[in-house]
């Protein structure tokens, strides 16, 4: 089934949060932070690619030297081979931070500034993975994807408009704007909410909820109402759901994703307790 996002043009939510897979772009950025990397330090990477040949690809160590003259970096070819799959990849970089962490040598100290531009690539092209303690971790999930795709398939239009910009937003790789995607989120809440009880301000509307029509825990009502602080306080830059750039804060993609999964959540919550 073609959800609403794909009918009508719109981002999907498995291309704002990317997981189980490796597009180029990706590929490419891992390929120029590990190129560098290699190129600063190339006389410890002539024996850690070696190590790769043998103990992660598990090939004969005599066939290295004639690879090696033939291809260069194994480690390079492999991040660039399209016929090695993403999960692969991503575990040739733990591999090398395996061993880079075990070298003992003065390269250790540039570790970080290799994972850090890992990270920042990762980031800029909402890749659902990050290194953290030398390790590749999910920090989105299917679950999460379902979550969105699930409200947006349920939600009207005027629902699904501000989810889809909320998407939109989290998903320009060449100008995410993070804090118009968590204005967007929390807007879809609000608009649900005012249909739901006819109150004008979500605020009300989350206390007619509670109260009058028995659709909300006290407890969820006030994690809610917390969090809808939080987007509305001075230092966020948001104003009655809507963004003031004037804001000393400045959200993160962690955060703007945050907050999508989190309204599509509750979205998802509000409409099986009012059907």
């Amino acid at each position: 089934m073609k959800l609403f996002s794909e009918r009508h043009g719109y981002i999907k939510p498995s291309e704002a949060l990317i997981i189980e897979c490796m597009p180029k772009e990706v590929q490419n950025s891992i390929y120029n932070c590990l190129y560098k990397y290699m190129r600063e330090n190339e006389p410890l990477f002539e024996s850690l690619d070696k190590r790769v040949w043998v103990y992660f690809l598990n090939e004969k160590e005599c066939d290295y030297d004639q690879f090696q003259f033939n291809r260069g970096y194994i480690s390079l070819y492999f991040i660039d081979d399209s016929k090695r799959a993403w999960h692969q990849k991503l575990s040739l970089i733990e591999f090398l931070l395996y061993l880079l962490e075990k070298t003992g040598s003065i390269c250790q100290k540039e570790m970080p500034t290799f994972t850090d531009s890992i990270n920042r690539s990762f980031e800029r092209l909402n890749y659902g993975y990050k290194i953290i303690n030398n390790i590749v971790a999910p920090i989105t999930s299917k679950e999460e994807i379902s979550c969105i795709e699930e409200a947006i398939d349920s939600a009207k239009e005027n629902i699904k408009e501000h989810l889809n910009s909320a998407l939109k937003h989290l998903a320009d790789k060449e100008k995410p704007d993070y804090r118009n995607s968590i204005k967007e989120s929390i807007s879809a809440v609000g608009a649900l909410c005012r249909e739901m009880t006819g109150e004008n301000d979500l605020g009300k509307a989350l206390s007619t909820l509670e109260k009058k029509q028995g659709l909300l825990h006290p407890q969820l009502k006030a994690a809610f109402s917390n969090l809808y602080n939080y987007v509305n306080e001075k230092q966020s830059g948001i104003r009655h759901e809507l963004m003031d750039e004037s804001g000393t804060y400045v959200p993160t993609y962690h955060e703007a994703k945050f907050m999508l999964v989190t309204c599509t959540a509750f979205i998802n919550y509000l409409n099986g307790k009012f059907v």
